[in-house]
């Protein structure tokens, strides 16, 4: 299940919880890092009226841009235009990962140029906006930030696939890569997340500081950046756990699921076991990924105890 301060699926969760701690980068980032960043990133929410309703720019000004210069983002461009003519996509930033990088997308006059040399951009939103839905006549964030990468995709050929959406306390990275791009981010609560216990709170403070700090969107050694790898070691735990599964299901669970079936009806005939066995296969399937989505209703509170163990059986 996903946790509250902590959703989206680009990003294996058990990855993050745990598998993550044996990168370099994760012992690279000492303690004392850890402490300056957390201690700086508390200064900022502490003097910002999170209580409030603060404006888009006083959110961008006073909490998102001091954060990502706290991840290490310190040249970058404001308000840059994504058409050649018009002004209809124009995200709120373009970072890039270092000076000569930007000095060399300042040299060019037309401003939608400037994105082949960007890692990623940025489109923030006013405190709390809701990330998936409309202001009044406007686009829901998350549709916004969509529509922008994949006009960026097109005029970078392929070299700034990133996106930040955030609304100063939900930060979520996206991929133009990824195989649903709407639905595959990584999505980190950083108000909740200094919230947490102080253990976990260090854990997941630090797995926002390396998946949205600078250094995650520059290549290695290996020519590969730090979110490649995590992505490439998430698909291989997904062929292991895929094999794994597939074995458990057809070795034993459907064979024990059809003999069941076959001694509460000896009088059905093969087929008709068969496809009792299969239906009511799929139908688990069916619930434990909904349940895994929190895609059923059983946790609302109208939802009584003897409702939810009926949507199980149905």
């Amino acid at each position: 299940m996903f946790k509250n301060h902590f959703q989206g699926s680009l990003f294996a969760q058990d990855l993050l919880d745990s598998s993550i701690t044996e990168f370099p980068e994760w012992a690279a980032y000492d303690d004392h890092d850890l402490a300056a960043f957390e201690s700086a990133v508390q200064s900022l929410f502490d003097r910002f009226p999170t209580d409030g309703n603060p404006n888009e720019t006083q959110t961008e000004d006073d909490l998102i841009w001091p954060v990502l210069r706290l991840l290490g983002w310190t040249e970058s461009l404001r308000q840059q235009n994504l058409s050649a003519k018009g002004r209809e996509d124009v995200p709120d930033g373009l970072l890039f990962a270092d000076a000569t990088a930007k000095d060399r997308a300042n040299r060019l006059t037309e401003e939608w140029k400037r994105y082949e040399h960007g890692r990623a951009i940025v489109e923030s939103k006013r405190w709390n906006l809701p990330l998936n839905r409309g202001d009044g006549n406007k686009a829901a964030p998350s549709t916004q930030m969509l529509r922008y990468l994949r006009r960026v995709d097109d005029l970078a050929n392929g070299k700034l696939r990133w996106g930040i959406l955030t609304n100063g306390a939900r930060w979520r990275l996206y991929y133009a890569g990824a195989r649903s791009v709407a639905e595959q981010f990584c999505e980190i609560d950083l108000i909740l997340t200094l919230d947490l216990p102080s253990d976990e709170r260090d854990h997941y403070l630090k797995v926002f500081a390396l998946i949205f700090g600078r250094a995650a969107f520059l290549q290695g050694k290996d020519g590969r950046t730090l979110h490649q790898r995590i992505l490439d070691e998430g698909r291989f735990y997904e062929e292991r756990v895929a094999t794994s599964l597939s074995a458990v299901v057809f070795d034993q669970v459907f064979p024990q699921l059809a003999d069941a079936i076959f001694k509460a009806a000896p009088a059905a005939s093969l087929s008709e076991v068969r496809n009792a066995a299969l239906t009511l296969f799929y139908r688990l399937l069916f619930i434990l990924y909904a349940e895994d989505r929190d895609l059923l209703p059983c946790e609302t509170p109208r939802m009584t105890t003897t409702a939810c163990a009926g949507c199980a059986t149905t």
